[in-house]
């Protein structure tokens, strides 16, 4: 799945956003009406700025460093999952380890990546099917999310038609959630998913979607891009986003938590802050291998 961005283009794409981003925050900050919406954002984007960066740099590093920033985030993100849903000590460091080992296998050999494929939608009808507290469904909870969508992300990352795509779906989806986080501060009223993820609103979510849809077509514009084939990964990454923040918010919920165990101040844990990028990159590996079937 190429795009037909260079990774140096991604990076000046998303660099500028950034600065745009913190611009619009900086107007705000001086209109007494979004004053206090706008320190409370701008904490938040900053945290969000660390980690595209962190993920730029690796990109430009080129695999050894993809490898080796997708590896660590693969361990962090199996022991805050594993912690949640099963408890801490041993058996959070083991989830850690087996989630780690599990993107390792999908990184070498595509044939393992391409076995998950088959395996994750198996899992997650049968999770669909039994009770959350039955026997071994903490398991079965962890590999349907976040392991299995985690260990597809790292085979798209290192895989350098893959590459691309993957960090920048991160772009795609920091706009979203920054764009929904601000229209819902600003005009949010109707609660789109009570239970799960109560802060979400439908405004919140309409203005993300309108505001992610107008960005990628001025991106596709700077960059000469095929409007329709990136407007619709877009709005699958969208709603790829919206359905891992949900799966990350139902371990949280299922435990009786509101953050995963903290790493970045103002985000929670590191799941807190990628969940909705596993989901989509995870989705866009997916659609590759049903492409290159095609």
């Amino acid at each position: 799945m190429n795009i037909g961005l260079t990774i140096e283009q991604l990076a000046l794409f998303g660099i500028t956003l950034l600065i745009v981003g913190y611009v619009v925050l900086g107007v705000m900050a001086l209109i007494p009406a979004t004053r206090v919406i706008s320190r409370e954002l701008i904490q938040i984007f900053f945290s969000a700025t660390l980690i595209a960066l962190v993920l730029i740099s690796a990109g430009l590093l080129g695999t050894p460093g993809v490898v080796l920033l997708v590896t660590t985030i693969a361990f962090r993100v199996g022991y805050e999952a594993t912690q949640v849903r099963i408890g801490p000590g041993k058996p959070a460091w083991t989830g850690g380890l087996i989630t780690t080992s599990i993107c390792l296998a999908a990184m070498l050999d595509h044939r393992i990546a391409f076995a998950f494929v088959v395996v994750w939608p198996i899992l997650l009808f049968r999770l669909a099917q039994k009770s959350s507290q039955g026997k071994n469904a903490d398991i079965l909870d962890l590999l349907v999310f976040p392991i299995l969508p985690m260990a597809l992300m790292t085979y798209g990352a290192v895989s350098e038609d893959l590459r691309v795509a993957i960090i920048g779906s991160y772009v795609l989806v920091e706009i979203f959630d920054s764009c929904a986080l601000l229209f819902g501060k600003l005009f949010g009223k109707r609660k789109a998913f009570p239970i799960l993820s109560p802060r979400k609103t439908i405004e919140g979510l309409v203005g993300a979607l309108a505001g992610m849809c107008t960005l990628t077509v001025i991106g596709a514009a700077w960059f000469n891009l095929w409007l329709p084939g990136l407007l619709a990964a877009a709005i699958a990454v969208a709603i790829l986003a919206v359905a891992g923040d949900l799966a990350a918010s139902r371990l949280k919920r299922m435990a009786g938590i509101k953050d995963y165990p903290i790493l970045l101040k103002h985000q929670g844990g590191l799941l807190d802050s990628l969940d909705s990028w596993l989901a989509a990159s995870a989705g866009l590996s997916i659609i590759s291998f049903f492409i290159r079937l095609l």
